[in-house]
């Protein structure tokens, strides 16, 4: 396996064009993880479709082992072309989300945003979320070397975005972002946001691991 790593001083960020790579988020000294892959055609047709369609959506489904995943779609979605392959590559994202964590159960979020979410940077109250943009630009990042962040552990101080360079996750990889909840990351967790609104509405995933 072949990764990159980002070569910085604190937390790093790894990426790689194999599923193994995600592995990498066990290491005490990665907040980042990004499996950079090419969605199928059907993944991609579908995915445009539903999120010009549908212009903003939320959704929100706790999913157990062995249940089906198409309770998260409005029933006429299900009709779409491509929407069997999308519904394929969301349970393969579970089944993985899985093997490497061992929840209890699986917090599925699907949002359609022609907005922006979370406009300001900040870190996540979790362990570690699973993240996949299936249309629409990727969520943005600052690598350890542009973030400011506070002496003692509390909220996030504002970052200045004219004085950083901001990474983004591209669409369709499969990205796992550390949190201030992973035992021993407090004060390390994943720096990131929402990008600004697009030309069209961003169909996203969110995976969290539930006790």
């Amino acid at each position: 396996m072949t990764v990159k790593t980002s070569s910085v001083a604190g937390p790093l960020a790894i990426h790689g064009g194999k599923p193994e790579c995600l592995t990498e988020i066990f290491r005490d000294e990665v907040n980042l993880s990004v499996w950079q892959r090419e969605l199928s055609s059907g993944c991609l047709a579908f995915a445009d479709r539903f999120a010009s369609a549908i212009g903003k959506f939320e959704r929100f489904v706790v999913q157990e082992k062995y249940e089906s995943i198409e309770s998260i779609l409005p029933g006429w979605a299900l009709e779409l072309p491509g929407a069997e392959a999308w519904l394929a590559d969301v349970q393969e994202m579970i089944a993985m989300y899985r093997c490497l964590f061992e929840p209890a159960a699986v917090g599925v979020r699907l949002h359609v945003l022609a907005d922006t979410m979370c406009p300001r940077f900040h870190t996540d109250r979790v362990p570690a979320r699973l993240l996949v943009t299936y249309s629409g630009r990727g969520t943005e990042w600052l690598a350890e070397t542009d973030v400011v962040r506070a002496e003692t552990l509390g909220p996030l101080p504002e970052q200045q975005a004219a004085d950083i360079s901001i990474q983004v996750i591209p669409t369709g990889a499969v990205a796992l972002l550390k949190g201030e909840d992973w035992i021993g990351n407090e004060g390390r967790g994943l720096v990131h946001r929402s990008p600004a609104p697009g030309d069209t509405p961003r169909l996203v995933l969110g995976l969290d691991w539930l006790s």
